[in-house]
This record gives structure tokens, sequence and C-alpha cells, in this order.
């Protein structure tokens, strides 16, 4: 079967080859003849050469969106956002996950994965990190959750997030604290998130004279139970303890683990997750809510925005962390 042309759609559609290639790129048409060209595309399976037009000086409508592991469903969330709006605005989301130096050697090494996309989202990764292996990415890049002088850039205040979380525990009339977190060992994945979270919560405890040292952080897993010992001992040999978990599924973790001592949530500790996903409301785990979707749409809007209007100021973009009080503090 002969493989359809931009002239069968400009046919087929009522319109010249002129206008299928202003709508394939983003120009300014009708919004019916849009519609008619977009048909007729899909009525013919028309698939458009996107090296031809790079070397066009037509747009790929592509983002590529790198992220590491998808650890939790904030990835999730963050990217449906994402592509809900780019899908909006035509454009097409391809997603690289770099997890691996293989991964990141093929994307220093094959320069097609950046040059047939119109600009690139680093998601969640140390970007001191990629910077130092000399990878061009262009000037349109957008950082998720990472600060930056240099590129657009959307984060959380984490260290705010930490300072709601030891502010709340104290509340609750704990006096041993406790830190439920995660170690990085892939430099491509350390980022400075958890750190904050802690510089703030230990700056609360400082502040009102209580003591935390390293011995009350304990180490867990995003996919396996590995804490479960020195969490029974914490529930089991401290009297109402405060424990912020740096994520909802450490806090899970605990909730498991005193379910099996018998330990009630509100009356024997207190807890306080991180990231507010959506089975924390059933099990009634106060958290520090992330605004996902808001932080994926606004990351959207930067890499469109650069894309489209080039040469603007660089903009960073604060968001900041909500408290969901529930039985667990």
């Amino acid at each position: 079967m002969k493989k359809p042309t931009i002239k069968d759609v400009a046919s087929l559609s009522g319109v010249g080859t002129g206008t299928v290639s202003r709508v394939l790129n983003g120009g300014s048409v009708k919004e019916t003849t849009r519609i008619k060209v977009v048909g007729a595309i899909e009525k013919l399976g028309y698939q458009p050469n996107q090296m031809a037009r790079t070397l066009a000086g037509g747009r790929t409508r592509r983002i590529l969106f790198l992220m590491p592991e998808v650890r939790t469903e904030f990835h999730w969330r963050v990217m449906k956002s994402f592509d809900d709006f780019l899908d909006m605005m035509n454009y097409e989301m391809v997603i690289y996950p770099v997890f691996s130096d293989r991964r990141l050697n093929r994307l220093k090494n094959d320069s097609s994965l950046l040059e047939e996309s119109d600009g690139a989202v680093i998601c969640t990764m140390n970007t001191e990190f990629l910077s130092k292996d000399y990878i061009d990415f262009g000037s349109n890049i957008v950082l998720f959750e990472a600060q930056s002088e240099e590129f657009d850039c959307v984060y959380l205040d984490n260290v705010m997030g930490g300072k709601m979380a030891a502010e709340l525990l104290i509340e609750c009339g704990s006096s041993d604290f406790f830190v439920i977190s995660f170690e990085e060992e892939n430099p491509i994945l350390a980022t400075e998130n958890f750190e904050k979270r802690i510089e703030g919560f230990t700056a609360i405890l400082e502040n009102k004279d209580y003591e935390f040292n390293q011995e009350k952080l304990v180490y867990t897993s995003f996919f396996f139970e590995t804490a479960h010992e020195k969490i029974a001992k914490i529930l089991s040999e401290h009297e109402k303890p405060g424990i912020f978990a740096l994520a909802d599924n450490f806090a899970l973790e605990v909730l498991q683990t005193a379910s099996a001592l018998k330990k009630i949530p509100g009356k024997d500790f207190f807890l306080i997750g991180y990231d507010n996903q959506s089975w924390t409301e059933r099990a009634g785990l106060t958290t520090i809510e992330q605004p996902m979707e808001d932080m994926g749409r606004k990351t959207a809007e930067l890499i469109v925005q650069k894309i489209e209007a080039p040469g603007q100021y660089i903009q960073p973009v604060k968001f900041l962390p909500r408290l969901k009080r529930r039985r667990t503090a």
C-alpha cells in the first residue's frame, strides 16, 4: 500500500500543501481548517518526516522529558498534567528514562534524541551531574524539581515543608523525633530535595532546643520494606515519638509496622508523610502536599513558552507546600 503524502492530506482536506505544513508546524490557521487537516491526517494515517521538517526549519512539536525511575505516583501525576497541557497546545511528549550509565551514554552519543525535539525537560535529576557530562541540551530547557539561575525551573520549597512537619509534631506533644529517608546511590538521581526537607525539619528542632542527630535518621527503600526492625524499635522504646517520613511511601511502612505492633497513630505516635498521594486520605495520613498537577502544568507552560517566544527572561517558579492534617498527627 502506498504511503500517504502531504499532497494526499491536502487533497482530502481541500486545502493547499502550505496550509497542511502550517498545521503540522503549529502555524496560524483557522480552527475549522485545522480540524479538517487533522481529520485527514488521521484518516490517511499520514506520518510526517520529522527529520525533514527539522532541516526545513520547522518544529517537530516534540518535547523530550528526561526522568529517573518512576518510584511513586508523584511522577505519574506530574507527567499526566504535563502531557495534558502539551496535548492542548498540539505538542507531543517523548519520555526518555535516565536511570543507568548506559542510557546516559546514549543520550551523550546519540544527538538525534535532542535534535528531533524542540525542547527538553529534566525531571527530578541531578542537573549538576548531567552538566559535568557535557550534554548539550540547547537553549530550550526547563528543570523540574531543581533550582537554577541558568535555566527556567519549577520547584517546591522543601525547606518550608520540613519546617511545617517539625512544627506540627512539636504541637502534637512529641519530644523524640525521627526522620525516615532514602539514601540515593545513583549519582544521576541524587538531588537535594530530601536534604532540604531535613534541613527545614532540623532547623525548627534546634530553634526549640530539641535534640536530633544522625542516629535518629532511618533509611529505607522505595520498593522494599527495609527499615521494619528500626521502625519497630522506635515505636516500642519511645513514648509518643514524632516521625517525619520524607515520602508517603515511607510513611506507609511505618503504618504497617505500627499495625503489627498494635500501636495507634495519632495516639501512641505521630506521623507525617510527604507528597499527598491518592491513598493517604483513606489512610488518615497527615502529609505535606506537593501540588503535583499545578507543577506539571507550569513546567509544560514554560517549555512551550521558550519554544514559541524565545529570548525571554529566565523564570524560576517556586511552589509552596501545603499541610494536609489528618488523624496521624
